[in-house]
């Protein structure tokens, strides 16, 4: 079998119902009680270890009425994004296959992030023909925070029809009182899971082949408290043994009872046996060859034998070649191997992880290294396995290389700035600045040692990630622009961290999807230099082309349209993103290049692009982008009064102003609350934007929040409240000055050019004194954008329009208003020389040779 091939045997292993013994003890009535709870969202199965959870679940899901998927988790399930995978896969074995957009979601998870994929699960889930439950056995390995908070979060939402059953040794750990008090749950505890004398009597028969007297039993099922391990071992004990336990040796209490049985029954093997089981106990998993490689010749046969004596093995598949140990077996062995020394055990860890690593297993071969104090092999395997770690396992990668020493991750800086890389996107910048710390006494120490290459190599790693971490989580890109510079310095070819990194959702914007901390603004100047570093750094790894569309979209938003354009075209001629979701580049682009072309009052062309985006997203299966598109499309109706759009738009998606909303569907749900305007439910729409406008302050989405705003501006002035539509369109322009941002309210049409009119009004009049308030130039040049959108008392009529070119026409308003030249300039953010170009244009044009003569010539063009 190929390594493929033992990955999928893996992943069938977790996701089988364990095959049932062929004689168990049939227990109706718990089988009755999981039935009576699919009534409700979750049933909780809670008890200590061998009191027969799995076998009455595995029961149960054979027989139920219901599809029921299954999971076994191991502590490598606590990973966000192993963990869902696992479960969606689950869903799949038990109601068939799953959507392409669900897949897609699957691509938002990152640690604190899990609200996208569990939003597309649940609607997934709503949309499944049958009910079906899922089982979570061994739920007590999961201690992950972000995997704990995501379950909740899926339990608070769970549709009807859907159940989930948590198999678990502990309390799990999130039950809330209120879902109990709304009969949420139902609970199974030890007590009900114990062995009463009937069913100790009907084990003992069919399971043992054993009749007991029933003193005999009485006694055996006190001294146990009606365990049933304790009873199987009991069982294994007498059968072996052939005569009684010596129970009187024993005191009531699991503990006792568990090591005195292990004993008797571990006892009771041959010592090739016991040696061979002690051997295997440092596995997770094993086959015959396996046990060859670390238990010595005959170690094949020897599981075999031990499989066919009931050892506590637990098959994985059908065809039962792959086995675990029973966990408390498995535990009573390590304890035994303990006891001849650390030598002993790491030796085996050892030959488990070079059959692991010989055999295609290298992700096993790295947890056996890790487990025997192998860290020179680990780091080795590591670094040649550098592709795996490009899945987003951030826990496995962190639980690895947190556990090897400082000193020796040192030696290797790839591993150790991709560890640091790793806790910044798991948003844990305390202990990542820690390690950069070390990182730079290192190099002061150790640097005057190594070659040129080597230095740059380390600091090109160490700049970069500085920069991530000043961008990402500092928010300060003044250091961020030092940062990349300094590292495109010491590493002209680029970095080779950029493997760790979470996959983001498609979204329509690049710029947006970026954090940001709302009143921390990047000054022009500085942001089109970190823009252009980025890009010339990200050129050298042939990973430039979102950079460019990302740039490209701030350029439009400043009203810069021909530089955006330009950036945006070069965007979609890239190749870097040809293999892997080159959607996320070319959807944005397509969608800005839209934009412009309707600021350039070409529909024709702005409905070329979005169709195009379509042809592209349909060619490659992006299924994720046609909510977008269509958006897009409905979007620009709204525009001219067509609203119809819209609404197929909300009733083809089932958006609701009730649904639980993530960061990453803001825009999908702002866009809801403009249908919403324009479609009877302004009362709706208000309340969804109140809902909306804390989660983009919170995930930092300020582009996001100043939607909202102004949206809640128009929404004001329509409920009869001009003067606090003012303050709050006021409140985004303070917002948006500072980044010069102007389309945000142009593309908003007429409703918004009408309040920015009022309050230009309201300031001339000096009703608002705001000390804060943006520059009226500011307003003005936003106003000018709109055109003929304004309550002007002139507008331009289609003979002017095609005199002048948009820019020309800007100026001309301008000039109308009675601004200078300079105000002039500084409104439109141009040179002097070019407005003075620009004017003698329009001199020429209108056939005049002073502003007042072209003013003149230009209102007898208007209507």
């Amino acid at each position: 079998m190929d390594a493929t091939q033992e990955d999928r045997s893996l992943l069938l292993s977790k996701l089988t119902i364990p095959k049932p013994y062929a004689r168990s003890v049939p227990r109706p009535q718990l089988i009755e009680r999981l039935n009576a709870g699919l009534e409700r969202k979750a049933s909780f199965v809670v008890a200590p270890a061998g009191y027969g959870k799995t076998t009455l679940a595995s029961e149960w899901a054979r027989q139920a009425d219901i599809a029921v998927g299954w999971l076994s988790l191991d502590e490598k399930d606590n990973d966000l994004n192993r963990f869902w995978s696992y479960f969606a896969a689950a869903i799949e074995q038990a109601a068939g296959s799953l959507s392409d957009s669900l897949r897609i979601a699957a691509s938002t998870l990152s640690p604190g992030r899990h609200e996208p994929f569990l939003v597309a699960l649940l609607n997934e889930w709503c949309g499944l023909r049958e009910p079906v439950a899922i089982v979570l056995d061994d739920w007590h390995v999961v201690e992950s925070a972000d995997v704990i908070e995501s379950v909740s979060y899926l339990l608070e939402y769970l549709p009807g029809g859907a159940h989930l059953c948590f198999l678990s040794r502990k309390d799990a750990g999130f039950t809330k009182a209120r879902w109990v008090s709304r009969e949420w749950i139902q609970e199974l505890g030890d007590r009900q899971l114990r062995f009463d004398s009937r069913e100790a009597e009907e084990f003992f028969r069919l399971c043992a082949e054993l009749e007991l007297e029933r003193e005999q039993l009485e006694r055996i099922l006190f001294q146990t408290e009606g365990w049933v391990t304790g009873l199987k071992l009991v069982s294994l004990s007498l059968r072996e043994g052939g005569h009684a336990v010596r129970l009187s040796r024993v005191r009531s209490g699991g503990v006792q009872v568990e090591q005195y049985l292990l004993e008797e029954v571990y006892d009771s093997l041959d010592e090739p046996l016991r040696q061979f089981l002690k051997s295997v106990s440092v596995l997770r998993r094993m086959n015959g060859p396996l046990c060859e490689a670390v238990a010595g010749e005959g170690g094949a046969k020897r599981l075999d034998e031990a499989a066919r004596l009931n050892l506590f093995l637990v098959p994985l598949e059908e065809d039962r070649i792959w086995y675990r140990l029973h966990h408390l077996f498995g535990e009573f062995l390590q304890k035994r191997l303990a006891a001849g020394g650390p030598g002993e055990k790491n030796a085996l860890y050892r030959k488990a992880a070079a059959w692991c690593e010989s055999h295609g297993l290298r992700e096993e071969a790295v947890d056996y290294y890790m487990a025997g104090d192998c860290h020179e092999e680990a780091l080795r395997l590591l670094e040649e396995m550098r592709s795996v770690l490009i899945r987003g396992e951030f826990s496995t990668l962190r639980a690895w290389l947190s556990a090897i020493p400082e000193p020796l991750l040192l030696r290797h800086p790839f591993l150790y700035f991709s560890y640091i890389y790793s806790l910044l996107w798991a948003n844990d910048p305390d202990p990542a600045e820690r390690h950069l710390q070390l990182a730079e006494r290192h190099y002061e120490e150790a640097a005057e040692g190594w070659s040129p290459e080597e230095r740059d190599r380390y600091l090109g790693y160490l700049y970069y990630v500085r920069n991530f971490k000043a961008t990402q989580h500092d928010m300060d890109m003044g250091k961020g622009l030092e940062y990349i510079r300094l590292s495109l310095q010491h590493s002209p070819g680029g970095t080779d961290l950029i493997f760790a990194s979470p996959q983001m959702p498609l979204t329509p914007s690049i710029y947006r999807s970026y954090n940001g901390k709302r009143g921390k603004h990047l000054p022009r100047g500085l942001a089109d230099a970190f823009f252009r570093s980025m890009i010339e750094f990200m050129k050298q790894m042939g990973l430039h082309d979102s950079v460019l569309v990302c740039y490209g979209e701030l350029l439009y938003e400043r009203g810069e349209l021909e530089e955006a354009e330009h950036c945006l075209k070069l965007g979609l001629q890239g190749q870097s993103q040809a293999h892997y979701q080159p959607e996320k580049v070319y959807v944005p682009a397509y969608l800005f290049l839209s934009r412009i072309a309707m600021a350039r009052n070409d529909p024709p062309q702005a409905r070329k692009w979005l169709e195009e985006a379509a042809e592209r997203a349909e060619e490659d299966g992006a299924e994720a982008a046609f909510i977008l598109i269509e958006a897009e499309k409905a979007g620009q109706r709204l525009r001219t009064g067509d609203s119809s759009a819209a609404a197929e738009w909300r009733e083809r998606y089932r958006l609701s102003p009730e649904d639980p909303v993530s960061v990453y569907q803001l825009f999908h749900y702002i866009f809801l609350v403009r249908t919403l305007m324009e479609t009877g439910g302004l009362g709706q729409a208000q309340r969804l934007s109140e809902k909306l406008y804390p989660i983009a302050v919170k995930g930092h989405r300020p582009m996001e929040a100043l939607d909202l705003q102004i949206l809640q501006a128009v929404m004001l002035q329509r409920t009869g409240k001009p003067e606090q539509a003012l303050l709050r369109l006021e409140e985004a322009l303070k917002y948006a000055q500072p980044d010069d941002y102007t389309r945000i309210f142009i593309d908003k049409g007429r409703p918004v050019a009408e309040l920015l009119a009022a309050y230009v009004h309201q300031r001339q009049k000096g009703n608002i004194r705001d000390k804060q308030a943006p520059p009226l130039a500011y307003v003005r040049r936003i106003l000018s954008g709109f055109g003929g959108e304004t309550d002007a008392p002139r507008r331009p009529s289609a003979a002017l329009r095609t005199v002048l070119t948009p820019r020309e026409y800007e100026v001309f308003r301008l000039m109308e208003q009675g601004l200078d030249n300079g105000e002039i300039a500084q409104t439109l953010g141009i040179g002097m020389g070019t407005l003075k170009a620009h004017i003698n244009h329009i001199y020429g044009k209108l056939h005049a040779t002073s502003r007042v003569e072209a003013i003149r010539q230009g209102k007898g063009m208007q209507e």
